[in-house]
């Protein structure tokens, strides 16, 4: 595959959703594409702006917190997508972690009265949903 049909390829895929660059560049990796015409893609995209780090974290953040997904288990998305945490800011999104923990709380328990073993269930629930201890415990004093 040449640079040309590396970089039409490229753009198609960008046009679906954002990606990180490590995502890109192993998707572009199945074309077999030379490393010299890989790396040239690569900054094209970055330099022309198609392609960020920083914007594809901030949409990640904003997409997975309406999701009902906690900060922890974003983090932890993101850095296996090869965004380091010096590139966003999560709590700067202005989201409120308590309100989303709560909203799902609420869906799971629909406001029935729950047992301890039932809290317990859901509390884990919302630790594997990525919200910590704190998140979750503020947000129930507001619940209880």
């Amino acid at each position: 595959m040449d640079s040309s049909e590396l970089w039409n390829k490229s753009l198609d895929i960008l046009s679906r959703r954002e990606h990180s660059v490590i995502e890109l560049r192993t998707k572009l990796k199945r074309f077999e594409p030379s490393v010299q015409d890989l790396n040239d893609v690569i900054q094209r995209l970055t330099e022309a702006k198609f392609l960020d780090d920083e914007r594809f974290a901030v949409t990640f953040i904003k997409s997975k917190s309406e999701s009902g997904y906690g900060p922890n288990y974003i983090s932890q998305y993101l850095r296996k997508k090869g965004i380091s945490p010096e590139q966003y800011d999560m709590y700067s999104l202005e989201i409120d972690w308590e309100d989303k923990c709560l909203t799902q709380f609420n869906k799971k328990s629909r406001n029935k009265e729950l047992n301890f073993k039932e809290k317990e269930k859901i509390l884990r629930f919302l630790a594997y949903r990525g919200f910590s201890y704190e998140i979750i415990k503020n947000a129930l004093k507001e619940h209880d």
